[in-house]
């Protein structure tokens, strides 16, 4: 079942009906709108922005969440070396991905969508 299209745009941030930059619809997205389709029952099938007044905290937002995500891929990467080598068998390499997938569902915790366009190409200045 397809999501309702609604031409309805809505701010991520101050949540009023605005026009602005679209959202990249990403993964995390998708599932956010698949939860909301087939569990609650309640999906709205908004275009998500973010409008002209709200784009600086965005950008804010959105650079701290891709360095937080750099830093935990980082540790997970080293802990799941140390593991490996700690362990040298198979079951510290299962242990090592298991520690590296949940480091990294863990950098979701802060998560921030990108924009459909990128900064510095037609982006609010």
């Amino acid at each position: 079942m397809a999501p309702p299209k609604s031409r309805e745009t809505r701010c991520m941030y101050c949540g009023e009906r605005k026009e602005g930059l679209e959202i990249r619809e990403d993964y995390v997205i998708y599932a956010l709108r698949w939860l909301k389709r087939n569990v609650t029952r309640n999906e709205r099938g908004y275009r998500i922005v973010v409008c002209r007044d709200d784009y600086q905290k965005h950008a804010k937002a959105r650079k701290r969440f891709e360095g937080r995500q750099k830093v935990y891929l980082a540790l997970g990467l080293i802990f799941a070396i140390t593991v490996i080598l700690a362990g040298k068998n198979i079951v510290a390499v299962f242990y090592a991905i298991a520690v590296l997938i949940f480091i990294y569902l863990f950098s979701l915790l802060t998560y921030v969508p990108a924009l459909s366009i990128a900064p510095g190409k037609g982006a609010v200045k």
